[in-house]
């Protein structure tokens, strides 16, 4: 008995020092990366304000079926819907299965000479629970490395495709 009563003990201080050590992360994550080309910014718009075009350069959306209803794309078990576009800057609320949804922003500045930085963020918002609290930890790592791969492939696209 006296066991059983020291195992309940420790989970519950284990539990309350894992919820209170998770408190300190923050509510809100976000990811970013940023690549800088000589490009149009017409051109820049054309591939990431119209889910149309995502598919030229986003490697998801190249080997998976997509499914495009007025501004939403559904791809597996995620859901990409447009919120809102500027001549500069375009967002979108990203949902993917398990998860809290993410604010998905690209923004383009001009640096000087039609070479502009596009810069790409996701931007989460957690609820205190431990377990999400400590999977953001991870986000940098996991979404950093894909960001910068589409990145890459934003880039080639740019580069080598001229828009109708």
């Amino acid at each position: 008995m006296r066991f059983i009563k020291f195992i309940i003990i420790s989970i519950l201080i284990l539990s309350l020092l894992v919820t209170g050590i998770s408190l300190l992360f923050p509510s809100t994550v976000i990811a970013s990366r940023a690549i800088e080309i000589k490009t149009a910014p017409q051109k820049i718009a054309y591939f990431v304000s119209d889910l149309n075009h995502w598919k030229e350069w986003m490697s998801d959306w190249k080997e998976n079926k997509v499914r495009l209803e007025n501004n939403t794309a559904y791809i597996g078990t995620q859901t990409v819907q447009l919120l809102s576009k500027t001549d500069h800057a375009v967002n979108y609320r990203w949902v993917a299965t398990g998860q809290s949804p993410y604010l998905v922003q690209f923004e383009w500045t001009l640096l000087k000479d039609s070479s502009y930085v596009i810069h790409w963020s996701f931007e989460q918002k957690v609820k205190w629970y431990p377990w999400e609290k400590f999977q953001t930890l991870l986000n940098d790592k996991i979404l950093g490395a894909k960001m910068e791969l589409e990145l890459q492939n934003l880039q080639a696209a740019l580069n080598q495709k001229s828009m109708p």
